[in-house]
């Protein structure tokens, strides 16, 4: 081999290992991840064998959203490390794509607040693993610090390929639960722009013409 041909496989090599080593654009829970359409996501819940609906269902509810609905959410319920879960599905109002992903997990009244704890460590260690820790979140203003320490709240977060990933977990009368928000942070964004025109477009259809009045 000579010494062109050897360097040029040394770069080759490296361009692959930087590729594999390059952060991923989606985040990913379970079967599920950033990107997804909405029937993409409920037909990856059928493989599990969950029903993913459309969130606010009840004996009236509609099969689908409207098409300027400024929230566009599924869940569905399911069992998590033993434990009652509801996953939260958020889709951009226009695209329908999935930008945020909402983990709760809930312990019954007989456990403990020591139940919560492990359940909570368990949970950030395998967060470590796949994502930068950032540390404690601090609550956002005083009097979130002070109902914070009523209820035990305990927040972490972490970043890695363009996510966001925080967790909160905190102890009520009637129980714990842990919260784990998956966030890609690009889609997000595009969420909220499109979240502004939908409403621009029902305020369009609602406004008549009361604007020439102003």
């Amino acid at each position: 081999m000579t010494h062109m041909a050897a360097t040029k496989r040394v770069i080759i090599s490296l361009g692959l290992l930087l590729i594999a080593s390059a952060p991923a654009d989606a985040f990913v829970f379970d079967v599920w991840k950033s990107g997804m359409k909405t029937d993409r996501v409920i037909e990856a819940g059928k493989r599990k064998d969950l029903a993913v609906k459309l969130s606010g269902g009840g004996l009236f509810a509609k099969k689908e959203p409207e098409d300027l609905a400024v929230k566009v959410e599924y869940q569905c319920d399911t069992k998590l490390m033993g434990y009652d879960a509801k996953i939260l599905f958020s889709f951009s109002p226009l695209t329908r794509v999935l930008h945020t992903l909402r983990v709760t997990v809930m312990l019954p009244l007989s456990s403990e607040k020591a139940d919560m704890d492990v359940l909570a460590d368990a949970i950030a260690r395998q967060l470590d693993s796949k994502y930068k820790d950032q540390g404690e979140l601090p609550a956002e203003n005083l009097i979130g610090g002070l109902v914070d320490k009523v209820r035990d709240v305990k927040r972490r977060a972490w970043k890695g390929g363009g996510d966001t990933v925080t967790m909160e977990s905190h102890w009520k009368v009637m129980g714990g639960e842990v919260v784990v928000l998956y966030v890609n942070d690009k889609l997000a964004e595009k969420a909220a722009v499109e979240d502004r025109r939908v409403r621009e477009k029902k305020l369009e259809r609602s406004s008549g013409g009361d604007r020439s009045k102003f």
